[in-house]
């Protein structure tokens, strides 16, 4: 009967030191926007600006969203309503300039420059040279712009 009672203590014991192995696993940050990145957040609108050669703004556009961006140190998890998660690798590049975060997913990259952050709001700035718009549109009705200034803004979720 004894034996039998040290099953379920040996089990949570084992389940204990399971949890302790992942926490030693995390990515130490490598900046202070990187500790403050980590955790969840709800992307709640992206903002749209297309510039001509002439610096003048084409057009403009904003839409909003409710997806999540996991951050852990590595992996950014991004979840939108009605989807499945997508898991792409982030990193930030440039030692000297910890604004800067990479994402890739495969062969796709992109860099955005974290513009703000806080503990409860974030904002990253995107640049595309040669952007098309409207984004929605196929692309042989798109126009072309000088450059597209993407505004990505972020509440941490609670």
């Amino acid at each position: 009967m004894k034996k039998l009672l040290l099953i379920p203590i040996f089990f949570a014991l084992f389940l204990t030191s399971c949890d302790d192995d992942k926490e030693e696993n995390l990515e130490p940050p490598v900046s202070e926007i990187d500790a403050k990145m980590r955790g969840d957040w709800t992307n709640t609108q992206i903002k749209r600006v297309y510039y001509s050669d002439q610096n003048e703004i084409m057009f403009t556009d904003s839409v909003q969203y409710q997806t999540t961006f996991s951050f852990d140190g590595k992996q950014l998890t991004v979840t939108a309503p009605g989807s499945n998660p997508e898991v792409m690798n982030y990193s930030f590049p440039d030692p000297n300039d910890t604004t800067v975060i990479e994402l890739q997913r495969g062969a796709d990259k992109g860099q955005y420059t974290v513009a703000t952050i806080s503990n409860s709001e974030m904002t990253w700035i995107e640049e595309k040279p040669y952007a098309g718009f409207p984004e929605e549109s196929p692309d042989d009705e798109k126009t072309t712009s000088q450059m597209g200034v993407y505004t990505w803004k972020f509440v941490r979720k609670q």
